[in-house]
């Protein structure tokens, strides 16, 4: 019979209380078999809790170990990787470090050959994807509670191929019905991989569906909020995905849009999305759809929070022990954001941000000597404090004195997102404009920034901006405005330059792992590779 070894590395999540981590303990290292790993409910929910981990987790044995061949297990993490891709390829943030698979992204140079944050985003996406055919495979829905968890099941399988599909375009595709074993995965194009995602989301949102109503089911465990969110993320941008503009695709963005603009609201305050406690702080979750789940005790990893805190930063400060000084930011992007007389008259040294001027503007200079940006020097440049490890709800507190790792969730959904879709949606369309500028407005309104009266697509585009800077959204959102490649929407070091240029339009998609190609005759690399 087949066999299964439960280890320690397989986490068991709690669901008995609203807490924004994995608790994890240690599980014998039995062998058991795999009928008996589903029909344990124990056993059944570390699985479930191997999946939800997908994003955070990166080896058996801790943090700075990986299990995957990358060199350094921290940058493997699945969101690190995912956040590396969609940030400091763009405008958004640059990376001073001299790895060699840095570089490539920070100046969009990569190619064929093995980059490490290409290869773990790509990597650990099918691993994600593999479990959760694993557990589909090994369960049914004749169990009301099985029911429900194969859903989120579905949804989280979903998800990974959407990252897949936004990066990667034409990747292997498998199902619970795949062969086990030596099995070499058929290629999907895009354009079918997109209406999967679809149907999988749709179905999942239906009223048949066992996944739990938007914002009913106990956090972190994802319900049909979390399914429409990825739903209107997958139809707003399709044009990238299938080619072509279909109308009637901005539709299904507005009513899914819609459907959590309906269940959430947004949080009063603003910076406290994105502290230590947002898994806990009620105000927080009120906009929560869903997140990656982070515990400074027991979801230690140097992805995540941790590497967007440690490596912004020089000092203990901001809720962590010690700093990488890595991360750097444009001038231009940080007066994208501030405006361009605010940023002008910005201080070196100073110790404040910049959010007096918009909620959303937690920059800072403190370590800077030059506002200018330098690939290679972490004091040339502007900084962030948006993602601060420090407690919203216990602020007299430093956590930088004693917690070497964050604690903060990583929202990967959440719903002002829903609400700049819907204005984009419909700026697309011209239909339901007054909702549009209602929803929008409800976002600008918590910024303290001057309502609109009327949207043009040019206003979403720099309120998503400002509202989704860091969170891993910034290479979609600039080729779903035809801006990523463009030749007229320049940043430093685009292209190589320091003054920026054009790219080639195939870096949209990037390559296939030279691994996977070697050993899988049936897949063929993306154009331009």
């Amino acid at each position: 019979m087949k066999k299964y070894i439960v280890m320690a590395a397989c986490a068991v999540m709690s669901f008995t209380a609203c807490v924004g981590d994995l608790d994890q303990f240690p599980m014998s290292d039995t062998t058991i078999d795999s009928g008996s790993i589903y029909s344990n409910p124990d056993y059944r929910m570390g699985q479930l809790a191997k999946i939800y981990g997908g994003f955070t987790l990166v080896g058996q044995s801790g943090a700075g170990s990986a299990d995957i061949a990358v060199a350094d297990a921290g940058a493997s993490e699945y969101l690190r990787a995912l956040w590396s891709l969609q940030s400091i390829t763009t405008d958004e943030v640059k990376c001073i470090w001299g790895d060699g698979w840095v570089a490539e992204i920070n100046r969009n140079t990569w190619t064929s050959t093995k980059n490490d944050a290409i290869y773990a985003a790509y990597s650990r996406g099918l691993m994600m994807i593999s479990f959760a055919n694993e557990y589909l495979r090994n369960t049914d829905d004749s169990n009301p509670e099985i029911a429900i968890e194969r859903a989120e099941v579905r949804f989280l399988r979903a998800y990974a191929y959407w990252t897949l599909l936004d990066c990667f375009g034409n990747v292997p595709f498998t199902t619970p019905e795949s062969p086990v074993g030596a099995y070499k995965p058929e290629q999907i194009k895009a354009k079918d991989l997109y209406y999967h995602i679809k149907s999988e989301l749709e179905e999942i949102t239906s009223e048949n569906s066992a996944l739990k109503a938007p914002h009913t089911q106990v956090y972190p465990r994802i319900d049909k909020g979390a399914a429409y969110g990825l739903l209107a993320r997958l139809t707003i941008n399709h044009k990238a995905y299938l080619g072509e503009e279909i109308m009637d695709e901005y539709d299904v963005t507005m009513a899914a849009a819609e459907k959590v603009i309906e269940a959430y609201d947004l949080a009063t305050n603003f910076e406290a999305l994105f502290m230590g406690d947002n898994g806990e702080n009620p105000d927080a979750l009120k906009e929560m759809v869903y997140t990656a789940c982070y515990d400074a005790a027991k979801t230690q990893s140097y992805g995540g929070p941790s590497y967007l805190v440690l490596a912004s930063k020089n000092d203990n400060s901001y809720g962590i022990q010690g700093g990488w000084a890595g991360l750097v930011i444009p001038h231009e992007f940080v007066a994208k954001v501030i405006g361009d007389q605010a940023a002008e008259d910005a201080q070196l040294g100073s110790e404040l941000d910049y959010s007096v001027v918009d909620t959303r503007g937690r920059f800072h200079l403190r370590y800077s000597t030059n506002k200018e940006m330098s690939i290679t020097d972490f004091p040339q440049g502007w900084h962030q404090c948006k993602f601060n490890n420090n407690r919203f709800l216990n602020p007299g507190v430093d956590y930088s004195l004693t917690e070497s790792f964050a604690s903060i969730d990583f929202p990967l959904i959440r719903a002002a997102e829903m609400n700049l879709l819907y204005a984009e949606a419909s700026c697309r369309t011209g239909k339901n404009a007054n909702k549009a500028v209602q929803y929008f407005n409800e976002v600008r309104n918590r910024a303290k920034q001057t309502p609109a009266t009327a949207l043009t697509l040019d206003d979403v585009f720099n309120e998503i901006t400002k509202e989704l800077a860091w969170e891993g959204h910034r290479r979609t959102t600039l080729i779903r405005y035809d801006l990523y490649t463009s030749a007229t929407y320049l940043w430093p070091y685009k292209g190589g330059v320091k003054s920026g240029q054009g790219l080639e339009d195939y870096v949209k998609l990037f390559p296939l792992p030279i691994d996977d190609l070697q050993v899988n005759e049936n897949l063929v690399q993306n154009p331009g590779y």
